[in-house]
């Protein structure tokens, strides 16, 4: 395992997470989605403050982001297009994003046993991803069933 282009890799993923939760946050309905939103921002940056602090601790550049958020998606949803005006469509991009998370920690995880402390802090990011993911899927059943009731 390449350990630094690992760490690379997840420091892009996080920050797309960040950037594609901060892009949501002007479109959100009500005060207690904000608020999940805001936490689940704040969790990603912690995990990417992680993978930023790792690397320079290992004397490596933080990688460079351009492109935007479609870049972004692109490379870690395989081109996965919503039409992103309605909350049910925020909490399926959600999904897809928090899926892609998780399988990639899982892979990382079985990687990376011969580093305990970090595989440490690996299960606690993904079973924080996971928690993003059940969030994500609650609410949009609440969504789907408000439209559906109406």
């Amino acid at each position: 395992m390449d350990l630094i282009l690992r760490l690379k890799e997840f420091y892009v993923l996080e920050m797309f997470q960040l950037t594609l939760y901060e892009s949501q946050k002007a479109d959100l309905q009500n005060e207690y989605i904000e608020h999940a939103y805001e936490r689940i921002m704040e969790l990603e940056r912690h995990h990417l403050d992680f993978y930023k602090s790792k690397l320079e601790e290992l004397g490596e550049e933080v990688p460079k982001l351009t492109g935007g958020l479609t870049t972004l998606a692109g490379r870690f949803l395989g081109g996965v297009v919503l039409d992103l005006t309605t909350a049910e469509n925020h909490y399926k991009l959600g999904m897809a994003v928090e899926n892609k998370a998780i399988e990639m920690y899982r892979a990382l995880i079985m990687e990376a046993w011969e580093y305990p402390d970090l595989c440490k802090r690996l299960w606690h990011n993904m079973i924080d991803e996971e928690f993003h993911l059940l969030w994500f899927k609650d609410n949009l059943k609440h969504a789907t069933s408000l439209v559906q009731s109406t």
